[in-house]
């Protein structure tokens, strides 16, 4: 991910005379176009599309069209309600409401600030009073794009084509206020030297998008590096991300045997069917959709078949897969033109430019944090695929075992040693159950309450479908905000899998602006039926936790700027930390224990049970932790080494033996398929997964030091915990928040023990003998 806060979106710096045609086209809004108000098929009439505007620059000989401001007011378009009026009405909320409100939204930001413009050029002198003249508008335009961004993937009501086009339009609307030589002149002049606190804070980061925009570069090379080099890594992500999903759609392999789906679980069987209705019968596809993948080679019996999967996901974006899809050019083209950009803004490498604005703040503490777990790691690493390989030979098998061989037959070895099969143990975790174990953790220890409500027209909106469950959320009995959740799977609903979720934060704290916290959980968990409550897995189970771990985040850090509330503005390395923390508490028996109940019987999970569970969570851990530090490793290097003395594939080939046992296949296209690192928001950041971890385990490694029985102790580091990472937001940083909390810098030994990984040091006490 590129450094600066919103960088993730890169666009072309409009011209003068553009924005200026901008600006007089914003200030239409107060008498909206006349012909706007034909009707259109339906119960709602809503205007049509926007009419345009020619407007020719005689000097730059191009046509530019203008959007019409639609006008909409929230009686005619519910999605504009405010959030000052209360939660979206979200069941009234149509396709045209969608598209004519987040277009109205965005102007409306884009005029406030050109108003930020104007009032500057008046002599204002005031951060806080420019802050303000934007806060309104833009949680106005935050509200709007979260609720259609929601609805993306709760319904099937918006047309993904058009809704992606106008979301681009969107982020260039969002990012208008960095860039504005205006604004740059004010963050950047004599004003702004007596201002403190948050207001300090969100004029760092406002310093910082505009310099790696380039807009402390003399003219020539501001063009050099908007003109040239981040069009031509846009066009190169554009290609890269095009083929490799092309590539990724193409492979599709039909099973007709039902002995080779015996033993899939049925939430795989149901993505696999042609029929989602009768899971159990045939014929079933293979893809590479992340969960049927992932799952295919945990339960597929037939190593071919298996083989035929993980070959067809590593060769994608190489020769040998598709000669038109091939993507080494784009590949090579992303780390040259990310280089070039780092060396116009005048850093000395694209990783050295992403740690600014990251926790780790140098390469060299990642490379440090990769190397102090890598020793141990690997040693347990090749520990647990020696054991592994000894246990595949106890079944039959007759060859060495390779990458594609390891999910299934460490499903089958954690079975043996501890007893743990995922669909039995579902029975355990009935879906009401662990939410009510989650929020009486969060309850005991940050005492965060959550009921339920029932949502009516008004201040309490409406829901997008009838299975959406509304709390409200308490602190210490005083409302702080809303959670939606949306637990199952449904046709017209995004899937990623049972185990995996989102959070979509609707709207955020803004004490300017008067805003509380609105979010909402989407899953896609198993529904109930048959009498049954919807029963998770394991894996599930984990997944919920972290997903309210996002909750009770954004709902307490409560700030006096939208900018510094919640997740916003966090440092990229550190935006799981809080989820990764609460994740930590299933390591503890009697919270396991308390969110476990048999659906029918009652029984709670026993003691050895428990332990079993938690045992077989750090199954392999050592080949976990192995991996993923070989991807962060990679990324980094990738970055940060001269192209031209190693090309990636060389370097690919150097740092597989130092982090990884098995062979990689002759086959195998990385980092061609990286996606993460090449296309995603995690260039020169993927270490953030590891480094988030481990901040995790060291915080809550003060409890354990505390003692878990000792309930005043325990009390008191919660009251810690919540003062520091829970209600700061991004307005403290935090590394500053870490040593406030534990006294010192974090270390990677936590995170270590609590993997299994590395044996808990007891210490002595004084005076003993060794």
């Amino acid at each position: 991910m590129a450094p600066p806060l919103c960088m993730a979106r890169n666009f072309l710096h409009k011209s003068q005379q553009i924005r200026a045609v901008r600006c007089l086209s914003l200030q239409r809004h107060v008498t909206p176009h006349p012909t706007l108000s034909v009707s259109t098929p339906g119960p709602l009439k809503v205007p049509t599309p926007p009419q345009h505007t020619s407007v020719r620059t005689n000097t730059q000989h191009r046509v530019v069209l203008l959007p019409e401001y639609p006008g909409h007011t929230p009686q005619v378009n519910p999605i504009l309600k405010s959030y000052k009026d209360g939660l979206p009405e979200f069941s009234e909320v149509t396709e045209a409401h969608c598209y004519y409100g987040l277009g109205q939204r965005l102007m409306e930001f884009e005029s406030s600030v050109c108003r930020m413009e104007a009032s500057i050029e008046a002599g204002e002198k005031e951060w806080e009073v420019l802050l303000k003249q934007m806060e309104v508008e833009r949680l106005e335009l935050e509200n709007t794009w979260a609720i259609v961004s929601l609805l993306k993937i709760t319904t099937d009501k918006l047309d993904m084509d058009r809704f992606m086009t106008l979301e681009r339009r969107a982020e260039r609307a969002f990012l208008t206020r960095y860039d504005s030589r205006t604004i740059h002149g004010f963050v950047t002049g004599d004003s702004v030297d007596a201002v403190g606190g948050e207001d300090k804070t969100v004029l760092d980061r406002f310093v910082t998008e505009y310099r790696n925009q380039g807009y402390e570069l003399p003219e020539k090379k501001y063009l050099e590096l908007n003109a040239n080099w981040m069009k031509r890594l846009g066009e190169a992500q554009r290609d890269h991300r095009f083929k490799l999903t092309t590539s990724t759609q193409r492979f599709r392999h039909i099973i007709r045997d039902p002995a080779v789906v015996r033993e899939f679980p049925v939430d795989m069987l149901r993505a696999m069917s042609v029929d989602s209705s009768q899971p159990a019968k045939g014929p079933w596809s293979v893809t590479l959709h992340p969960y049927v993948y992932r799952k295919f080679l945990e339960y597929c019996p037939d190593r071919r078949l298996r083989w035929n999967a993980y070959n067809a996901y590593t060769v994608r974006g190489s020769r040998s897969s598709d000669v038109y899809l091939n993507v080494a050019g784009h590949v090579k083209d992303i780390r040259q033109h990310r280089l070039d950009q780092a060396l116009v803004l005048g850093y000395y490498n694209y990783a050295e430019m992403s740690m600014v604005t990251k926790m780790a703040a140098s390469v060299e503490n990642v490379q440090s944090m990769i190397a102090s777990m890598l020793g141990v790691a690997k040693e347990s690493q090749e520990q647990e695929l020696a054991s592994l390989q000894e246990y595949a030979e106890s079944r039959g098998f007759e060859d060495k075992i390779k990458e594609f061989d390891v999910p299934f037959f460490r499903r089958k070895q954690s079975r043996t040693l501890f007893g743990i099969e995922d669909e039995a143990i579902r029975d355990y975790f009935p879906l009401p159950t662990v939410l009510k174990g989650i929020f009486d953790l969060l309850e005991t220890n940050f005492d965060v309450q959550f009921e339920v409500v029932e949502p009516e027209s008004g201040v309490l909106g409406s829901v997008w479908n009838p299975e959406v469950t509304l709390y409200r959320v308490k602190d210490g009995g005083k409302e702080v905000g809303h959670c939606y959740l949306d637990p199952y799977i449904r046709d017209d609903k995004a899937y990623q899998g049972g185990d995996k979720g989102w959070y979509i934060p609707i709207r955020p704290h803004s004490g300017v602006g008067a805003s509380q916290a609105v979010g909402a959980v989407v899953m896609a968990l198993g529904p109930p039926g048959y009498g049954k409550p919807s029963l998770l897995s394991v894996q599930e189970v984990e997944e919920v936790v972290r997903q309210f771990g996002k909750v009770v985040q954004h709902m307490l850090a409560a700030r006096k700027w939208s900018e510094t509330s919640g997740k916003t503005g966090l440092e990229w390395d550190c935006l799981n930390v809080v989820p990764d923390f609460l994740m930590q508490w299933l390591m503890v028996p009697q919270v396991m224990q308390g969110m476990s109940q048999h659906w029918s019987s009652g029984e709670r999970l026993s003691g050895g049970q428990v332990t079993s569970l938690i045992s077989a969570r750090n199954h392999l851990a050592g080949y976990d932790l192995c991996n993923e530090l070989y991807k962060a490793a990679f990324d980094i290097a990738f970055y940060t080494e001269d192209y031209e003395n190693e090309q990636y594939a060389d370097l690919a080939s150097r740092l597989a033996p130092q982090y990884l046992v098995l062979e990689r296949e002759k086959e195998d296209a990385f980092p061609m398929y990286f996606e993460e690192m090449l296309t995603g928001h995690w260039a020169a950041g993927y270490y953030s997964h590891t480094w988030s971890k481990m901040l995790a385990a060291d915080l809550f490694s003060a409890y354990l030091e505390a003692g878990l029985e000792n309930k005043e102790a325990v009390s008191k580091v919660s009251a810690r915990f919540k003062s520091t990472f829970l209600t700061s937001g991004s307005a403290v940083p935090t590394a500053q928040l870490f040593r406030e909390f534990r006294g010192r810098d974090p270390t990677p030994e936590a995170l270590l023990i609590s993997m299994g990984i590395r044996e808990s040091i007891q210490p002595k006490n004084r005076g003993s003998k060794s």
